[in-house]
């Protein structure tokens, strides 16, 4: 009895440990530098985060980088480094392809071999367990946000905040030097540029129509819930998009309406669809838009 006693305890001390550890909680991708910097397009660098409230182990953790596999952990397979055993609360994890110079003045936590595609890969975090709690697919469409060499504000990096959708770094919330010691337009190991839009973006959920592949037909209610982190949720404007063609174009079925929370909507002249998408933005009064979009659904 003594010994199964001590087991126990050491069973019970084992899983307080992980717990205070963070085991469980979701890290989420938050940046990615796909396109390099204006030093050399080989200086891509990824941006992970703790969004939660406790440190996260990060023994057992893979980035999957297309067909590579970066440990978290240790390093085996693509990771060439690892400098730290846990990701504090609230904070950055910065993984640099080949070498410590892509962010020249910001320590890489991590150090990595292989390359993201400017035409697009699929990047997965998966916790020890093997679930993926976090995904990227940038092979369908492109990169969802981040610039290349040619544009207008070149080496943009892709990112987010916590529940938004990807965006390219705004080119004046940046931090961090590249190899050449030029200003990297993007923010590694720092907050991003999406979090501070996060902080005066609307925000939209859809309450109607909710579920993929809902049958609509005739008169239906659309129902949302729009709020303003920094105003008054009955000043925002409210415009509705369709789409029939999974978001390549979309349609204006109304816009500058009040922020009721619904609008009825007579299908009856609109062609029928097998995946149509719904699009709500919401403007405050000072020009920030924040929208949402639908899961498909079908028009009879």
């Amino acid at each position: 009895m003594k010994k199964a006693a001590e087991i126990l305890g050491m069973v019970m001390v084992a899983i307080l440990a992980f717990g205070a550890l963070g085991m469980g909680q979701d890290l989420i991708i938050s940046e990615i530098a796909w396109a390099g910097t204006a030093a050399s397009s080989y200086d891509e660098w990824i941006e992970l985060r703790n969004p939660g409230e406790v440190a996260v182990a990060l023994a057992g953790w893979v980035l999957r980088i297309g067909e590579s596999a970066v440990p978290l952990g240790e390093a085996i397979d693509a990771t060439v480094e690892t400098r730290t055993a846990l990701l504090e609360a609230n904070g950055y994890l910065l993984l640099e392809r080949t070498d410590d110079n892509a962010v020249s003045d910001v320590t890489a936590d991590i150090i990595y071999t292989g390359s993201l595609s400017n035409a697009g890969v699929v990047i997965e975090l998966v916790d020890p367990t093997g679930l993926v709690v976090d995904r990227v697919d940038g092979t369908e469409s492109g990169w969802p946000g981040g610039t290349t060499g040619s544009a207008d504000v070149p080496y943009c990096t892709m990112e987010r905040a916590p529940n938004l959708e990807w965006a390219s770094n705004d080119g004046v919330t940046v931090n961090g030097l590249d190899a050449d010691g030029n200003p990297i337009h993007g923010t590694p190991g720092q907050m991003n540029s999406a979090d501070i839009r996060a902080q005066r973006v609307p925000q939209v959920v859809i309450e109607h129509p909710a579920e993929a592949g809902l049958v609509i037909s005739g008169t239906t209610v659309l129902r949302w819930d729009a709020t303003d982190p920094d105003g008054e949720a009955a000043a925002l404007k409210i415009a509705l998009y369709l789409s029939a063609d999974g978001g390549n174009t979309w349609s204006t079925i109304a816009d500058q309406l009040a922020n009721t929370g619904s609008f009825a909507w007579d299908t009856s002249s609109t062609d029928s669809c097998e995946s149509c998408l719904l699009r709500i933005e919401a403007t405050d009064p000072e020009g920030h838009i924040g929208q949402t979009t639908s899961e498909a659904f079908v028009i009879e």
